[in-house]
């Protein structure tokens, strides 16, 4: 993680805090209510469903960057970019996992992610319903405020294998890896979303395998696993900052048993 003053970094931790309170006002009116949905042009093959609970809650946060943080940056998932080029961005994904916002279901949350020169430095995964806030940053996460750490899982045999939609993995070889991970490991799950990397890093999935993802999706939780002991990177073992492809892994050694799986995908 690139070097930043830690008590600056602690005035930022607290205003984004206040973003996560400000999406939860928004979004929480929402939830399990008949609402209007919106899909959005996407080449992904799994659509990108959107609904008003979405654009409510990242105007509210951008609001609040732009009247605190003119100077800063503002990447999201539903508007243009603001001062893409700041030292200090933020990257905001309203709600990760609208489908499951949809369907009534908890495995939703609001991701608020600082980068520092295009490094993640801190990340936020707030869980309006179930009221669950975890936050990354530097060597510590937490969930509510209690330091929280991966699982010691070092064999595939025993890992707990997530993976939001097997649609993510697009033609035969990466339908190939996916199978034979549910085979290899001991238990596989689907649906999680963000929640799904927020247990890696509480220590209740060991091992996270996605494809076809925009940086949003992946930003916040970065800080977030590495605070907690994990790893996280590309399908190539690089930075997964900008990666559509991504491992995520509550330790290396289980990292480095999964990697080689992705030589030729």
């Amino acid at each position: 993680m690139p070097q930043f003053d830690p008590k600056k970094l602690d005035e930022l931790k607290s205003f984004a805090e206040e973003l996560a309170d400000a999406a939860q006002q928004a979004i929480l009116p929402y939830f399990r209510k008949q609402i209007p949905v919106s899909e959005k042009l996407t080449d992904s093959p799994s659509g990108q469903p959107v609904t008003d609970a979405d654009l409510k809650a990242e105007t509210a946060m951008r609001q609040l960057i732009s009247h605190r943080y003119p100077d800063h940056g503002i990447i999201g998932e539903e508007f243009e970019d603001i001062n893409p080029g700041a030292d200090l961005s933020w990257v905001l994904d309203p709600i990760d996992g609208t489908r499951a916002f949809i369907a009534g279901l908890p495995l939703f949350g609001t991701l608020i992610g600082l980068g520092y020169k295009g490094k993640p430095i801190l990340g936020v995964l707030d869980q309006p319903i179930l009221k669950e806030r975890f936050i990354g940053a530097g060597s510590l996460s937490t969930l509510n405020g209690k330091k929280i750490r991966t699982r010691n899982c070092l064999s595939l045999t025993n890992a707990i294998y997530a993976t939001t939609d097997p649609r993510m993995m697009l033609g035969a070889t990466q339908q190939a890896i996916l199978h034979k991970l549910m085979r290899l490991t001991r238990i596989t799950q689907f649906g999680g979303n963000c929640y799904a990397y927020a247990m890696l890093a509480a220590g209740s999935i060991d091992i996270i395998v996605e494809n076809d993802l925009k940086p949003w999706d992946t930003f916040a939780l970065i800080p977030i696993i590495q605070g907690a002991g994990g790893i996280i990177t590309s399908w190539s073992g690089e930075s997964a900052t900008n990666s559509p492809h991504v491992l995520a892994c509550g330790k290396t050694q289980l990292h480095s048993d999964v990697l080689p799986h992705f030589a030729h995908h």
